[in-house]
């Protein structure tokens, strides 16, 4: 049957309508099979404020001004969260009040790790001032599992009392590091003890039986080829064997260590974030978005472009 023109206008727009809302439910059926889409966080390692002159590269009374414009930059865009990974102030309670005040102005989610010159209060009082129900921590969002680690969970200090079991612990593990002439074997760094570690465990495996990734935050790096050895977590090598069996790490992110580093190992990849702190003309963050087959670190400043592909995805 030939159509006329008055039909052939009656129809076509019809028929138009009705394959862009076939394409429109099409893609949205590919969107709900693939997930609901790249999700990107904004990371911050070791601002390291305080009102005091600059030392050898650090330039602690510019860091908040560095802050301030990267807070800045982050509200701008689409962000599930933002993290610093410790080290948020050198010294002095005051630094904390400081620099918190310019941190909690981003408009979503935030989230701390401790580093090891955070503890200007006690540390019952310090997890009070920034909000955290503990040291360490988990919270997931679209099939990734984030893993918060306390680094100072074994410390000689950082707020733990002399006659307590993780001062025991670190001290005793210092001791042995030292008699053994570890690179790492310095009382500001820190360990993860058992119960952490337990927990470490049964999370990464809970991740794993539900099908999530899983990114670890951790104020020390845990590998020495994406760091300093001096700078290492206390037992490095116990906590990468627990990642590496727990079925579900991908990455691991640090600080502690300004100068920054990358190495990937046995799947897994290990990012140390360069300082803020030492970046006072160009600033140092990033922000990282997560793919299912790769993460995509966007690097401001001195924190370099990457990307980290996922095997088997």
């Amino acid at each position: 049957m030939r159509m006329s023109g008055d039909m052939k206008a009656l129809l076509c727009p019809l028929l138009a309508c009705s394959l862009g809302w076939m394409v429109l439910l099409a893609c949205c059926e590919l969107g709900r099979a693939e997930g609901a889409g790249p999700l990107s966080f904004g990371l911050i390692a070791d601002v390291q404020y305080a009102d005091q002159e600059a030392w050898n590269r650090r330039h602690f009374r510019e860091a908040i001004q560095k802050l301030e414009e990267c807070v800045g930059d982050l509200n701008s865009r689409d962000l599930a969260f933002t993290i610093q990974l410790g080290d948020f102030v050198d010294t002095g309670a005051d630094s904390l009040d400081s620099v918190l005040s310019v941190y909690n102005r981003l408009d979503m989610p935030t989230y701390h790790v401790l580093g090891n010159h955070d503890f200007v209060l006690p540390r019952a009082a310090l997890l009070d001032k920034l909000g955290m129900d503990r040291a360490y921590y988990s919270f997931s969002r679209a099939g990734w599992r984030f893993i918060v680690l306390d680094a100072q969970d074994l410390g000689v200090g950082y707020g733990w009392p002399e006659d307590s079991d993780n001062y025991r612990r670190g001290a005793e593990t210092l001791e042995r590091l030292r008699q053994q002439e570890a690179a790492n074997a310095e009382d500001w760094n820190g360990g993860i003890g058992p119960q952490q570690k337990d927990w470490l465990e049964k999370t990464l495996r809970e991740a794993a039986a539900v099908g999530d990734k899983s990114i670890i935050f951790c104020h020390m790096p845990i590998v020495a080829e994406a760091s300093t050895p001096g700078l290492l977590l206390w037992n490095h090598e116990e906590i990468v064997e627990v990642l590496e069996s727990g079925g579900s790490a991908v990455a691991f992110f640090g600080g502690h260590d300004h100068d920054g580093g990358y190495a990937r190992k046995n799947g897994i990849h290990y990012v140390t974030v360069e300082g803020m702190v030492e970046a006072p003309e160009i600033n140092a963050y990033a922000v990282v978005t997560l793919h299912e087959d790769r993460i995509v670190i966007d690097g401001i400043g001195d924190v370099p472009d990457r990307v980290l592909r996922i095997p088997g995805a």
